[in-house]
């Protein structure tokens, strides 16, 4: 763990709200999923394992329905981070929040059959509805009749003491909180690739364009062979 230049990272806490930072890896041609895969298909073993290392200094991980659907698995972080975790104060692993607005989602999952901690699912009541019995004993389902960024925050804030969230996509959860002005941070893998098909997406995924941040500042550069490693901080 203390061989990664992400081992030791420092965050300020937001007074108002929980700190909000994005990890995603992208394509030199800027997309993040490959033949509409999402970020689990780029990047090499070391971003895998990085991903695991920023995860471990978060209070929950939270992903939007298309990319759990694709990629089934708890958002945590290996066992050999677990202690880690807890000399920090924080639970053995991070709480993966799921949103999902239709509720279809597979019980017979790792997600949900091999999940160290309860997910978290947010739903609207037709979602929750729709939610397979199995589901609803292996998970806390919170109900919101709008889902803004500021009534998830508020809610995992509130309820489940959460003060450091990291977002895992897709294009389109990303794009809600670039677009209320609630993410501070953001972790991009650059990978050494080209994928180039028109219905691919990149980083964020909206109608509108988003507000001009007031700065953007590059904390940190690593390479690793031939992926880049940026960290950037956002003021609105």
């Amino acid at each position: 763990m203390h061989d990664h230049f992400y081992s030791e990272l420092e965050f300020p806490v937001p007074a108002v709200r929980p700190l909000i930072a994005c990890n995603m890896v992208s394509s030199l041609d800027g997309k993040v999923t490959a033949d509409g895969n999402q970020p689990a298909s780029l990047g090499s073993s070391f971003d895998r394992r990085t991903m695991g290392v920023i995860r471990s200094h978060f209070d929950a991980v939270l992903a939007g329905g298309n990319t759990v659907r694709l990629h089934p698995y708890y958002l945590g972080v290996p066992r050999g981070l677990e202690e880690f975790r807890k000399g920090k104060g924080l639970a053995h692993q991070p709480l993966t929040v799921l949103l999902t607005k239709s509720g279809n989602l597979d019980p017979l999952t790792p997600l949900f059959e091999q999940a160290p901690r309860p997910p978290v699912i947010i739903t609207s009541a037709s979602g929750a509805g729709s939610l397979p019995p199995e589901i609803k004993r292996q998970a806390r389902v919170e109900i919101l009749a709008e889902a803004s960024p500021e009534a998830i925050l508020s809610l995992l804030q509130e309820k489940y003491q959460v003060q450091r969230l990291l977002l895992e996509g897709g294009p389109s959860v990303n794009y809600q909180f670039m677009q209320a002005k609630c993410l501070d941070e953001l972790f991009l893998t650059l990978h050494p690739g080209l994928i180039g098909k028109r219905t691919d997406l990149g980083l964020a995924a909206g109608d509108e364009v988003l507000d001009k941040a007031a700065r953007i500042s590059l904390v940190s550069v690593h390479q690793q062979v031939d992926e880049l490693y940026l960290r950037y901080r956002i003021a609105w």
